[in-house]
């Protein structure tokens, strides 16, 4: 009896504090700043290119992933997409509308994949496959994509800020220290996307037990998924993007596949000095090796990159 009390009041506490974490979320994501200062979504775009006449060239589709707290339809991820056209006329380029808003948040990682995969599948102009832009949380969703679906395949995967080692801080906002230690708890097993890509190095056993995701797409566990690493190097390019000064990924290494060393948060392991490199868990050693795997730095917060490092530095690499 006492047992089931416990289970009960367990989990009441997961509930409540999935509850807690989302309202912090979304007041955080939705407090009343200007669009260029909202650290959250993706930045408002102002083109530097003119809309390019027609050259009567077919250039590969362009799939945009937004972030936690964002969604395709708005004016940021609407300015990204429109730049990749005017760039290259007849382009086709779609910002899609998958787990937006609120539901970025709610929706677990594995169902937000599912849907992506929907989406990109009744889009009859994919079919011969796509570059993926992603930012933030959008990456992952991109990435297991990649892993375990690619069909229709992704050609080039630009990736900007993505947790893709996992977060092991809760953001610096205030509103999220204010739930993090109550959320701490059981942060493995909330019912909430934030938890599929948490990474607590304080304890190695206890995260790659517990963890429901981001061991598996890391390929992480001591059972490696061949496919995973094969789906990966079917990539022409794939090109990550760090903000130096972030404050929503910690650390932000976590951008170029880099992280805390197992027990300690005093120091960062940089992507080419980890294990999951070294034993080409999931194939970047290899598209490194290959020259198909590019990083990239910018001084800035989180999604923040000017108009000048996205048309000369992103936009060039979608025109193929």
């Amino acid at each position: 009896y006492q047992r089931r009390v416990h289970g009960e009041i367990l989990k009441s506490m997961k509930s409540w504090l999935c509850v807690l974490f989302c309202a912090a979320a979304v007041s955080a994501f939705n407090f009343p700043l200007l669009p260029a200062q909202h650290p959250y979504q993706a930045p408002i775009i102002e083109s530097l290119v003119a809309p390019a006449p027609a050259d009567g060239k077919t250039y590969t589709p362009t799939v945009f992933m937004h972030g936690m707290g964002d969604a395709g339809k708005n004016a940021g991820m609407q300015s990204l997409c429109k730049s990749v056209s005017n760039m290259y006329p007849g382009a086709h380029s779609v910002c899609l509308d998958v787990a937006d808003g609120t539901s970025s948040i709610t929706t677990k990682m594995a169902d937000q994949v599912a849907e992506f995969t929907a989406a990109v599948r009744a889009d009859p102009l994919l079919a011969n496959g796509f570059n993926a832009v992603g930012l933030s949380q959008g990456n992952l969703v991109v990435r297991a994509y990649i892993e375990q679906v690619n069909n229709p395949p992704v050609k080039r995967f630009i990736s900007i800020c993505g947790p893709h080692q996992g977060v092991g801080t809760c953001p610096d906002n205030i509103l999220f220290k204010l739930v993090c230690p109550l959320w701490r708890i059981a942060p493995y097993s909330a019912p909430i996307a934030f938890s599929d890509y948490w990474k607590d190095v304080n304890s190695k056993d206890t995260y790659l037990s517990k963890s429901r995701w981001l061991a598996d797409i890391n390929n992480e566990r001591d059972a490696k998924n061949e496919t995973y690493k094969q789906n990966m190097l079917t990539l022409d390019k794939y090109v990550l993007v760090e903000a130096l000064n972030d404050t929503m990924i910690i650390p932000h290494e976590t951008a170029e596949h880099g992280f805390y060393p197992w027990g300690s948060t005093s120091s960062v392991q940089k992507l080419r000095e980890t294990e999951a490199y070294a034993g080409d868990w999931i194939g970047l050693k290899t598209l490194d090796e290959s020259q198909r795997l590019s990083l990239y730095t910018y001084v800035g917060d989180h999604l923040r990159f000017s108009a000048q490092f996205w048309t000369d530095t992103i936009l060039p690499l979608l025109g193929n």
